[in-house]
């Protein structure tokens, strides 16, 4: 077919479309009739078409690049190193590459594809590095959902225990957690992109630097500039992410212990709860157990052994048989209170005395007196007027109780000798207008190392 080519182009030197002489002379890869084209008149019909047969034959062909020097129409023999391209004789002897350094077009050929191949090498092995990079992004990829899924399903079964009070607790977490996973999946598709063009590019270089081998001689040369071009620029090696994974210990770390420590602002601590089996029938307890209201009328309540059922008493729930504790009564405007700690063994039923003798440790309010209730009675001295609040110290260790105004530091009273198996905090209230109310304390989290 070259023969034919040459032999065609050197006896017509014309376009068998155009009638004009040859601009970038083409023949196809039949030559079944004889034709010749320019290549602009070639690529216009076979666009016009929409195929690539022969304008005159009509016959299926490929366009074969042009073996001769497009300023000299001479054949191409050589190869110039300067320039990375073939040229013919009269452009080595006369033209502008007749000092340039140039050899023959084969020998260029071969040392141009070894050179290639050699140059194909790295990037090669670039598109292996890149390969398995994107393989590890997308196993990357696919372990931040699996991550998210995990933590989102242990977050939900973490607070399902504490379900209708920490469900805003929850949403805020799953919200950090979905931000964390929007913001990693965010960065590792970032990378998968970046990767992925890069490997794009790389398979381009690589497919068409072998295409271009597989051509041949003089067509190859032609296109080598071109080629050996895209070989030059090798990318950097794929960086592996560091800290891209779903930060699941931070999700999941001492989860409850860490919501517990929010629900500080939330959830109060009474240290005494009162208890509702020891309430006498005219009293109304709060839900929370920590106020206590004496009423007009009263409720029918079983008469069981702990239950005070003629004066306007109870105890507190819990019982205590060693250490020291402290617990603040609101008393403000209530005009008839009593306040201490009891023993286990008082007399529940019927009226009783309180003495320590009976078993009762108390100060009490009433007709505008404020007293200890110890044998005989004894006033109190109130410098800074009625208090609002009571606090009561019990201490089991030193076996005494004493009751302050928490704006003062002197004690209101002590008792001392308080001896009993378990003593329990007591309340009393005739005052049908304002409750008791046993006060909250500050809670502080601290862990034992």
């Amino acid at each position: 077919m070259e023969a034919e080519a040459s032999v065609f182009i050197e006896e017509d030197p014309c376009c068998s479309m155009c009638g004009e002489i040859f601009s970038v002379p083409v023949v196809l890869s039949c030559m079944a009739c004889g034709s010749g084209f320019c290549q602009l008149c070639l690529r216009q019909f076979w666009e016009e078409q929409g195929t690539r047969g022969c304008p005159m034959c009509s016959k299926k062909s490929d366009a074969s690049q042009s073996k001769v020097c497009e300023e000299h129409s001479d054949k191409l023999v050589y190869f110039c190193v300067t320039d990375l391209g073939p040229i013919c004789e009269f452009c080595y002897k006369y033209g502008e590459h007749q000092d340039h350094r140039v050899y023959h077009i084969k020998d260029a050929a071969e040392d141009c594809k070894e050179e290639l191949k050699t140059a194909l090498k790295p990037l090669k092995e670039k598109l292996k590095l890149y390969t398995h990079a994107k393989q590890t992004a997308d196993k990357v990829a696919d372990h931040i959902k699996m991550q998210t899924d995990n933590a989102e399903k242990q977050i939900k079964e973490e607070f399902e225990e504490l379900y209708k009070f920490l469900r805003e607790e929850e949403e805020e977490r799953l919200r950090v957690l979905k931000e964390e996973e929007k913001l990693k999946t965010q960065n590792i598709n970032d990378r998968i992109t970046e990767i992925s063009n890069e490997l794009a590019c790389l398979a381009i270089n690589i497919r068409t630097a072998e295409q271009e081998m597989r051509s041949q001689d003089i067509p190859f040369l032609k296109n080598y500039k071109e080629t050996i071009k895209r070989t030059w620029r090798k990318p950097m090696d794929p960086e592996d992410l560091s800290g891209g994974l779903i930060d699941v210990a931070k999700h999941l770390g001492s989860l409850k212990f860490k919501v517990w420590e929010n629900m500080r602002n939330i959830v109060h601590y009474t240290p005494v709860t009162l208890d509702p089996n020891t309430a006498a029938s005219c009293f109304l307890l709060s839900k929370d157990l920590t106020t206590v209201q004496c009423l007009n009328k009263t409720f029918k309540l079983p008469n069981n052994p702990e239950r005070f059922d003629v004066s306007a008493e109870m105890l507190g729930f819990e019982g205590y048989t060693e250490g020291r504790h402290v617990w603040d009564v609101e008393v403000k405007d209530n005009t008839y209170w009593v306040v201490g700690v009891a023993s286990e063994s008082i007399n529940r039923k019927g009226k009783h005395v309180l003495t320590p003798a009976e078993g009762f440790w108390t100060i009490r309010f009433r007709n505008g007196e404020h007293k200890a209730c110890s044998a005989p009675w004894e006033s109190l001295t109130m410098s800074l007027g009625p208090p609002q609040v009571i606090r009561v110290v019990l201490d089991m260790n030193r076996a005494k109780v004493t009751f302050y105004d928490p704006r003062e530091r002197t004690p209101l009273y002590t008792f001392t000798n308080v001896v009993s198996t378990r003593i329990y905090p007591y309340f009393c209230s005739a005052c049908k207008e304002h409750p008791l109310k046993v006060l909250p304390v500050r809670l502080s989290l601290s862990i034992d190392h």
